[in-house]
């Protein structure tokens, strides 16, 4: 689901988070889908699974929403989120510290999965955010028509892995340098809230747990002729 603000106050619903969980191996190369060359999983060894290219072509096709029509502050939320208690008064006082910062941004995480146990830096002249480093999860973010077009720019269609690997290869805080160089352009702003307001509904191995990608079947293969 994404929302746009109007003067950061008025919250208005304008698209529906778009799923692609049923893709065929045909689907993927119709849509010009390319997968990153020797791609895999850094926990399981394997190549990338069609939920997981499912759930990259639902955010890529919002971005694109919010960069066609110039949203200066959009909010994409998955499906699965849980809303911390004081929600709405927490992100009344987040958007007003994102409305005076004195640089540009281009992505905010709302709730994420920290990979690093160092601590991030404070924004400064903030009470509520920090500069996101090595981080998992997309559930959700805020995300500025600045920030939009330069997720669109990047061309991840032709070097596609999953899009919780590629916002931080983004922001160059991502381990990889082998998947950076795919990447050559790698400065988007990204922050974080601190602390986080949205989490996952449920984690894994807890009862009732469904997860799309991780349900989902293994790419056949993963093409790339041009390379």
């Amino acid at each position: 689901m994404v929302f746009h603000f109007k003067h950061f106050t008025n919250l208005s619903s304008v698209g529906v988070f778009r799923c692609f969980s049923l893709l065929s191996d045909e689907d993927v190369e119709n849509m010009g889908v390319r997968l990153m060359p020797g791609y895999k999983d850094p926990f399981h060894k394997r190549p990338m699974k069609k939920g997981e290219i499912g759930c990259f072509l639902s955010h890529y096709f919002l971005w694109d929403e919010v960069r066609s029509k110039g949203y200066e502050l959009a909010a994409i939320l998955e499906d699965d989120v849980r809303f911390e208690p004081f929600f709405n008064q927490k992100m009344r006082s987040l958007l007003q510290e994102v409305r005076n910062l004195s640089f540009e941004w281009d992505l905010i995480y709302l709730g994420r999965k920290k990979l690093e146990e160092k601590n991030e830096e404070a924004v400064e002249g903030t009470n509520h955010l920090v500069w996101a480093g090595y981080s998992y999860w997309t559930l959700g973010y805020l995300l500025s028509a600045r920030g939009a077009a330069k997720l669109i720019a990047a061309n991840p269609m032709k070097n596609l892995l999953p899009v919780d690997e590629y916002l931080p290869i983004l922001y160059d805080k991502h381990p990889s340098d082998e998947w950076k160089s795919f990447y050559p352009r790698r400065d988007l702003v990204a922050l974080s809230v601190e602390p986080l307001i949205l989490y996952p509904t449920r984690y894994l191995h807890e009862e009732g747990y469904v997860s799309d990608t991780e349900d989902s079947a293994v790419v056949s293969s993963t093409p790339n002729p041009e390379l």
